[in-house]
């Protein structure tokens, strides 16, 4: 039983960590291709202090790393599943919103 609350304690961290809209923009662009903190600033239209926190707890998290290449420091999704889940997601809202859209035509 304490292995199960454990389980589900890491759970709970990382939805945390992906309920902010912010952090989630993040690790879709990241599930996409590793990025630096700079590009990920200009996509999300945000500071680059401002990433450099959200990634930070995605680390902490276990979510994402940074590593360095030809003198750049690129953020990435440590498992490449994570990809497969932002996809999903997408896959199963973008119908859930498409159906509400609908239902919002047709109550007018």
């Amino acid at each position: 039983m304490n292995d199960d609350r454990q389980r589900y304690a890491m759970h709970a961290a990382v939805f945390a960590a992906l309920a902010n809209p912010t952090r989630h923009e993040l690790m879709h662009h990241l599930c996409e291709e590793p990025r630096t903190g700079s590009e990920l600033a200009e996509l999300l239209g945000v500071s680059r202090p401002n990433v450099s926190q959200h990634l930070a707890l995605l680390q902490r998290e276990g979510l994402v790393k940074r590593s360095r290449q030809d003198g750049r420091v690129l953020w990435e999704v440590v498992d490449p599943r994570l990809s497969e889940a932002c996809a999903l997601i997408d896959e199963i809202l973008g119908h859930e919103l498409a159906q509400r859209a609908r239902i919002l035509v047709h109550e007018r």
